[in-house]
């Protein structure tokens, strides 16, 4: 049984303990029902990893159509928005939530070499023996992100770890783990989308992004197209299109002109060329089929 999603500010887990995720650094979360906000695209600071149990949540991700199926794994990566769709009465899922603090521990520890992977494709099924062997796992870090000891930061990055490389396993069983070097672009995609999602507002140059790794424009576009297959400053105007899309859908208290302000553009005119260029209409005619 299907229910449309309505948009509703009621409060989420994952918004009551937001401070206990910050202080904590890894909380899971159990019998999740939703995702916040209700009918409003939603973008989380944290790392998200999900296991579906029962029922399944349409959403959309960035600009695409995904599903939370049940026996499914995901991970959501800081930033992407997500915005539910649909949502099925029985969805049942597990959240594994990790702090901005926690995951850069993270990723200095390990490479994470399937990032990118994730971040286009969030959810892969699982098998039964490698959903009881997940749940497991994240049991372990349910109890060490409740203890009161001074390691429990080292065992909660080690059983990270666990779940991390239990996922690329049971996703890319058939694949050779790479050099345990991060290839340059690897390494700074992540970074980079996070430095979009936080200044995006202010410029729209990729030599801003460029010179925060102390790299020329022109070599540091060529990493990002090659580990991403897009260019760098297309990663730019897609972020900017899709908040441009999410609040001229959503957010009816902001006219066009408000919205273009807090993108960064100087008035109206600006953002509506900026916005015809990359989508081929104006913000006014897409609010209209929203609204």
């Amino acid at each position: 049984m299907w229910q449309a999603i309505q948009t509703t500010k009621r409060m989420h887990s994952l918004n009551q303990i937001h401070d206990i995720i910050y202080e904590r650094g890894v909380v899971v979360l159990d019998n999740v029902t939703s995702l916040p906000f209700l009918g409003e695209p939603f973008s989380s600071p944290n790392l998200i990893v999900s296991i579906c149990h029962r029922g399944c949540l349409k959403a959309e991700y960035d600009t695409r159509q995904i599903e939370f199926k049940a026996r499914e794994a995901s991970v959501i990566f800081p930033n992407h928005t997500l915005h539910a769709k649909e949502i099925s009465d029985d969805y049942l899922a597990t959240l594994v939530v990790v702090s901005p603090e926690a995951f850069k521990r993270m990723t200095q520890r390990s490479t994470y070499q399937y990032q990118m992977a994730y971040q286009r494709e969030p959810g892969f099924p699982l098998t039964d023996k490698q959903y009881a062997h997940l749940l497991e796992v994240i049991s372990v870090i349910r109890f060490a992100s409740q203890l009161d000891i001074v390691k429990r930061v080292h065992i909660l990055a080690n059983m990270l770890d666990v779940l991390s490389l239990l996922f690329d396993a049971f996703r890319f069983p058939n694949e050779d783990t790479k050099d345990e070097t991060p290839q340059l672009g690897e390494d700074l995609f992540s970074q980079y989308y996070n430095l979009i999602a936080s200044h995006h507002h202010e410029t729209r140059e990729v030599a801003f992004y460029a010179k925060k790794f102390n790299l020329s424009p022109k070599y540091f576009s060529t990493l990002i197209k090659r580990e991403t297959g897009v260019a760098a400053g297309d990663w730019i105007s897609n972020y900017i299109i899709i908040q441009a899309k999410s609040m001229l859908r959503n957010r009816m208290d902001l006219n066009i002109q408000q919205i273009g302000l807090k993108l960064g553009f100087t008035d109206q005119a600006a953002f509506s060329r900026y916005f015809r260029t990359n989508t081929g209409g104006s913000p006014r005619s897409y609010r209209n089929e929203w609204s």
